[in-house]
């Protein structure tokens, strides 16, 4: 387990956050991360020449400020920043009620606000192998099923684990599928899913590899795999299946099918809890039900091979992915766009490919493309 967090360390520094010689780091997390916190900021000290801040957090407040794995005081401000999470259990999602934005953020359904600003510091939220984790994947889980996941996600176990690197080629891939002006699309899997959607338009391609304002990069959720790009929210229509299991209030759903009319969930079929959930989801606001993303993924990354995570960041990586309620806000160019984007508290990505799926999109001139074939994104 040790030599697993020392290498999850090695990726959240080198990898996620690519510190870099002159950085200051800055870390927020609890008391029971703190030791796997200082682990980080010897670590940080290697590279940076520099301490870390660390930043012990308590119902959402600071509540105490040290300066770690320096020998003097630290002079500069924070030029990274880093969050550990601790994964906690599930509140119950009562018929009714209508959740807070906190509680919203409790269940992972909160979405991001379609202004957020792109950010100007590295930055990662790393989660770290828990009892509880373990135990929401699965009854008799623990500590060391979530730490499994990690390391089949990351490669912790192989000598290379650092040197695997895909970020250059997935920003690669949204340049160039950017570069084909794309207008409209459409998801067709034997699986039981055919999808047409037009993009929204002032959106683009984006990643989970940010770009920073400077060239720097990183990679907010540790792995990334996924190229996504916001809808028009009343453009989808047709039907879809779930091809993997997802999160929804803390309950895993393993069966999902839907129908969709001019951008919304008209009628669904699942079993009855996971049914109850997902009206309960649809109840929070006017746009919760209403289709506003699609999501890319080749079914050959780590992620695909793992049935569920318990977090939506990462069980949406796994193959194509269509996102329900608020999208994610990287791809919106416009005010415009923004104005325009399905504005939803809530968010929820399904996963809806597989290795048979075949998506095509047009461009302004109505020539047709496929993008996504036999789990690949197509390079013609």
């Amino acid at each position: 387990m040790n030599m697993l967090m020392e290498r999850y360390a090695d990726i959240i520094l080198r990898k996620a956050l690519r510190l870099q010689e002159g950085d200051v780091l800055s870390i927020n997390t609890e008391e029971e991360n703190s030791e796997f916190a200082h682990m980080i900021a010897t670590k940080a000290r290697a590279i940076t020449g520099n301490g870390s801040y660390i930043q012990i957090i308590e119902n959402g407040k600071v509540t105490d400020t040290e300066e770690a794995a320096t020998d003097y005081p630290i002079s500069k401000r924070p030029s990274a920043l880093l969050y550990i999470p601790v994964y906690r259990s599930y509140m119950a999602a009562e018929d009714g009620k209508l959740f807070t934005a906190p509680e919203i953020q409790r269940f992972r359904h909160l979405s991001e606000p379609l202004d957020n600003t792109a950010p100007v510091l590295p930055f990662v939220s790393a989660p770290v192998p828990s009892d509880e984790w373990g135990q929401v994947l699965d009854e008799e889980g623990s500590l060391s099923l979530a730490a499994a996941l990690i390391s089949d996600l990351l490669g912790l176990g192989e000598d290379d684990y650092l040197e695997k690197d895909d970020a250059d080629l997935i920003l690669y891939e949204c340049d160039r599928l950017n570069e084909m002006n794309l207008v409209k699309g459409r998801v067709a899997d034997e699986e039981g899913t055919d999808l047409e959607f037009s993009f929204l338009p002032g959106s683009e391609f984006a990643s989970g590899v940010v770009s920073l304002a400077n060239g720097r990069k990183c990679i907010p959720t540790v792995f990334a795999s996924d190229i996504f790009r916001t809808l028009e929210r009343t453009s989808a229509c047709g039907y879809f299946t779930a091809t993997r299991p997802f999160m929804l209030f803390g309950h895993i759903v393993h069966s999902f099918a839907a129908r969709v009319e001019n951008g919304r969930i008209t009628d669904f079929s699942t079993d009855e809890e996971s049914a109850r959930l997902f009206r309960l989801f649809l109840d929070q606001d006017q746009m919760a039900g209403n289709i506003s993303e699609i999501s890319l993924a080749e079914e050959s990354t780590a992620a695909a091979n793992i049935e569920y995570f318990a977090l939506p960041e990462w069980d949406r990586m796994r193959g194509a992915a269509i996102t329900i309620g608020g999208p994610r806000p990287d791809g919106l160019r416009t005010d415009a766009a923004r104005q325009s984007a399905n504005d939803s508290l809530m968010t929820l990505s399904i996963p809806i490919g597989s290795d048979s799926a075949v998506i095509t999109a047009e461009d302004e001139e109505e020539n047709e493309y496929t993008i996504m074939e036999d789990g690949f994104i197509r390079e013609d």
